[in-house]
């Protein structure tokens, strides 16, 4: 069983842990950790992420996703990462996305559910007489995911609150999935997120990215190795939004390609229309803080991945190679 779980529910803070250790797929002893971004958090080297769902959004069933489910895996194959983050991977009663790439990579997962935008529904017949479509018995809900090359010792599914905006009615919370992996040089915590990203919800935005901030550099979570972020904030770099996590965090791209565009959600993409609010912007981040006070964060390179066209997500990915 490669999958290490699947998390669903509203509670403010649910945690499981593993009673001793979860199958090891693989284990890699280098000293970089790789992320791509898009809905979004892929890399590879001796440790990797890639953050799809605002580095490879859509994942889940969003238009014609059967085609591109072959390009999101060769995407991230050929990048091999060793941590990959997603945001609106899909899951059903039988399985998730995050555990059919896992499976196909080597690598571990856990999904949890959080707020997305609904998926979209199946194709089918065409409605007759009677009380009207129903919902189907395994209709698939969207979330969060995060693979990693090495065993999950702990993960934890946190709710974000919605500040003055209040929450939406009859959808999921909007939470923030952080992931513990047992690395050789300690424990390694990865965390993903999909803050709200319609327009007239800047408050919510805010208050969500103001609370992965203060989850994040809790000091419950110090130690050797660098604390990440491979999310998708859906907010630009020079945003009110983003401001919380920009002065607590280092941003990747900015650090080794400072000035460079970088837009992960972009009208070049034809999955991308002009009438998208945010659209031409960088919104997909990797972010690091380091382990302790002390201790810096290297960043090596950064470079956006599943650009060709046609595209495997409305998002591109953003990778990047940690030091510490």
């Amino acid at each position: 069983m490669v999958g290490a779980g699947l998390l669903v529910g509203d509670d403010e803070r649910i945690v499981q842990r593993h009673v001793g250790k979860p199958h090891q797929v693989g284990l890699s002893h280098g000293r970089r950790i790789r992320r791509c971004g898009g809905g979004g958090s892929v890399a590879s080297c001796e440790g990797g992420a890639w953050h799809a769902g605002g580095d490879l959004e859509r994942l889940g069933r969003f238009g014609p996703w059967r085609e591109r489910a072959p390009r999101i895996l060769a995407t991230l194959d050929e990048l091999r990462a060793d941590i990959v983050c997603l945001q609106e991977a899909w899951s059903t009663h039988g399985t998730t996305q995050a555990d059919e790439l896992a499976a196909r990579l080597g690598l571990q997962a856990v999904f949890g559910r959080s707020r997305m935008p609904r998926p979209e529904p199946e194709p089918g017949p065409e409605p007759g007489p009677g009380p009207g479509p129903q919902p189907a018995a395994d209709a698939p809900a969207l979330g969060l995911a995060v693979l990693g090359r090495w065993p999950v010792l702990e993960y934890r599914l946190h709710r974000l609150p919605d500040g003055p905006d209040g929450p939406l009615r009859d959808r999921d919370p909007s939470m923030a999935l952080v992931v513990t992996f047992e690395h050789p040089a300690g424990p390694l915590h990865i965390a993903t997120a999909c803050p709200d990203w319609q327009a007239d919800r800047g408050g919510a935005r805010l208050a969500q990215n103001r609370g992965l901030t203060a989850l994040l550099t809790d000091p419950a979570l110090d130690g050797p190795l660098p604390v990440v972020l491979a999310a998708d904030p859906n907010a630009r770099p020079d945003t009110p939004e983003l401001r919380p996590l920009a002065r607590a965090f280092v941003d990747a791209w900015d650090a080794v390609r400072p000035g460079e565009p970088g837009f992960t959600f972009t009208t070049g993409n034809g999955f991308v229309g002009s009438h998208e609010w945010f659209a031409d912007g960088r919104i997909d981040h990797i972010l690091a803080r380091p382990g302790t006070p002390g201790r810096a964060v290297s960043v090596q390179a950064a470079a956006l991945a599943g650009t060709a066209d046609p595209a495997p997500s409305d998002h591109y990915a953003v990778v990047a190679d940690l030091g510490w």
